[in-house]
């Protein structure tokens, strides 16, 4: 009688922790809630809509480094871009004000103006194409640090709605979170950026080379 009664207990005891136990996805909204307050322009106007928890296997600290060097390669991807349309119509201007002997005055000035604009976009063009290199290089090497292989932690999408700056209107918004395995700490992008940081981690990580990477960032910024 008395292991009947002491077996109620412990089924019982274990019902009530069970119950008390906080899912992943209240745990989750839980942080999500206090790191928002930082980003939100009414916290108190912030309601959750829902939330969804799934695994992580790779390194969040390298999603900043990743943005910040795909940003600084379309901007080297656009300057190389004006570089060479510089080079190619100053050798077009070259063609047209050639020396052949009974030149101008005028039509030898034009042709060692558009040589001298030649020679500085060349020079442009090789400066900004060497750091090109270097910064594929970097982003590369954070790509290998991305993909860890193993668990690290939570990738939360979640939705909410909250006030905008004035006050006046409910907005929904949808972020990405990534918290820790104890979900102590996250940090959150929005899917828009998100959607851009997985489309950048696919196409280095499907590269065969350089010039495939560069060919994705000028298809992004629209040089192709």
């Amino acid at each position: 009688m008395k292991k009947a009664i002491i077996a109620s207990l412990l089924c019982a005891v274990a019902l009530i922790m069970s119950s008390c136990a906080f899912s992943n996805e209240q745990k989750a909204e839980k942080l999500i809630k206090e790191t928002l307050k930082d980003y939100l322009y009414h916290p108190d106007s912030y309601e959750p809509i829902s939330t969804k928890v799934d695994s992580m296997f790779i390194d969040p600290v390298t999603i900043a480094s990743i943005m910040e060097i795909s940003d600084e390669i379309k901007d080297l991807v656009s300057k190389i871009d004006r570089c060479e349309r510089k080079v190619e119509s100053a050798e077009s201007s070259m063609d047209i004000w050639f020396n052949d002997g009974y030149s101008s005055r005028f039509s030898r000035g034009e042709y060692a103006r558009s040589k001298k604009e030649k020679e500085e976009a060349k020079s442009a063009l090789d400066k900004y194409s060497k750091k090109l290199s270097e910064r594929l290089a970097d982003l590369k090497e954070n790509v290998t640090k991305c993909h860890k292989g193993e668990f690290t932690g939570w990738a939360v999408t979640h939705s909410f709605r909250s006030l905008n700056g004035t006050g006046s209107t409910t907005l929904p918004g949808q972020m990405i979170f990534f918290c820790d395995k104890d979900f102590t700490a996250c940090v959150g992008y929005d899917s828009d950026k998100f959607e851009e940081f997985t489309k950048i981690l696919k196409a280095v990580s499907e590269a065969t080379s350089d010039e495939d990477i560069e060919d994705f960032f000028k298809k992004e910024s629209f040089l192709l």
